[in-house]
């Protein structure tokens, strides 16, 4: 028995939640209007609403509560630029009875004021082209060709802004012309709806354009004219001080001519003198060694004194 009346008292339940969810109708035509997101109620005036978004698709289970539409009997919602990227869902309230939640589309570009063109610098074949990118499709979608980018770019030099340029185009990939190699340019893109301004600016982007080869070539060029003409220079130089200075130059060239010291030119004039040998009787003998030479040959004797 007490089995069956568990059995009996989760069907109450089950047809309780049934009663409770499907009991209300939901909101229809949920949809978005430029910047409003909008909604229908049938006729019961004391419906109320709830609206709940989920931010940029994070998670599917990841829901916050408009604290502005909870528990309210509002049918509309000003979608703000924070709400980019964001689903939302509504359902209808009444005492415990609740209806199916109902979903909108992402929100786009087309319902925010505040997007801004995405774009990137690049150099094919030594031309230089920016690339634009919408953050979604909504806006070309709706308004076609009516929806444009301005382009603004100028040199920075030495901390100083030149002249603003600018460039209306539909294209996404424009070229840049006469954009000096090796200077550093800023750049900055907008929409323009209707030949008015749009949504937001996009970021600053400065970058150095890159030299191309032709730039290379006339530098090269001009390294070879300017030694050329460097070289030759110095050469007619020395050629016009040799020209003119000839005879200096030769007596610098001219090797050293030493003075020989009066004492050492005697010397080599009259020769060396000569020193008489003394006399075997002399008593300078005894202070003189006297040395003996034989010779096998001849058997002759030499006698040799020493000082």
């Amino acid at each position: 028995m007490t089995r069956y009346l568990h059995v009996f008292a989760v069907l109450i339940l089950i047809i309780d939640n049934i009663e409770r969810t499907f009991g209300l109708k939901p909101p229809h035509d949920v949809k978005m209007d430029e910047s409003n997101l909008q909604w229908d109620l049938s006729n019961d005036d004391n419906v109320l609403c709830s609206l709940q978004y989920n931010p940029k698709r994070k998670s599917e289970d990841e829901w916050l509560n408009v604290s502005s539409h909870t528990g309210t009997k509002l049918r509309t919602f000003q979608i703000t630029p924070e709400f980019y990227g964001a689903v939302f869902r509504v359902r209808t309230e009444k005492g415990n009875n609740v209806s199916e939640w109902q979903y909108s589309n992402p929100v786009q570009c087309v319902n925010v004021k505040s997007c801004s063109p995405v774009m990137n610098l690049i150099v094919i074949n030594e031309r230089v082209f920016l690339i634009l990118t919408h953050m979604d499709q909504s806006l070309e979608k709706e308004y076609g060709e009516h929806i444009e980018f301005n382009i603004s770019y100028w040199k920075v030099e030495n901390g100083r802004s030149s002249k603003l340029e600018s460039i209306i185009t539909d294209r996404k990939k424009e070229p840049l012309p006469d954009l000096e190699s090796e200077q550093n340019y800023c750049f900055q893109v907008e929409y323009l709806k209707y030949n008015k301004p749009y949504g937001n600016a996009s970021e600053e982007k400065c970058k150095i354009i890159p030299e191309t080869s032709e730039a290379v070539r006339r530098r090269a060029l001009l390294y070879i004219i300017m030694t050329t003409l460097f070289v030759s220079a110095m050469c007619g130089i020395c050629i016009f001080v040799l020209f003119k200075y000839h005879k200096k130059v030769k007596r610098l060239l001219q090797p050293v001519q030493l003075e020989i010291p009066y004492h050492y030119r005697e010397v080599l004039n009259d020769g060396f003198p000569l020193q008489a040998c003394p006399s075997p009787s002399s008593q300078s003998l005894r202070s003189c060694d006297l040395i003996t030479v034989i010779e096998n040959s001849n058997e002759e004797q030499e006698k040799i004194y020493l000082t």
